[in-house]
């Protein structure tokens, strides 16, 4: 479930940028001449991670509630489609992308 649903993904993908940074500055004991140059490239990622963090936070006050058909829990549907963040299932917001019945 850590990977279903836009929301989810970059907030996972912002998380994995600051685990890099951290360790883009750990290299920094290694090679201790360039030590400060390692520091700073990787407060610029965790920078760039907040950045994110903030822009992600934005865009998921504006994201309607749709309640999904499948659990029957609410999520946040970001675009015109998206997944339940619960089930993976397949959520739209436009009328021409649900699913059609097929004939029996």
């Amino acid at each position: 479930m850590l990977l279903s649903g836009k929301l989810n993904k970059i907030r996972t993908a912002a998380l994995l940028l600051v685990f890099i940074s951290i360790i883009v500055m750990y290299l920094g004991f290694v090679w201790p001449a360039v030590m400060s140059i390692f520091i700073a490239l990787g407060l610029i990622l965790i920078s760039v991670s907040v950045g994110i963090y903030f822009w992600i936070g934005v865009l998921s006050t504006h994201a309607p509630h749709v309640m999904c058909p499948v659990c029957q829990k609410k999520t946040k549907v970001l675009g015109k489609k998206d997944e339940c963040s619960h089930c993976k299932a397949i959520l739209s917001l436009d009328p021409n992308d649900a699913p059609q019945d097929k004939p029996k």
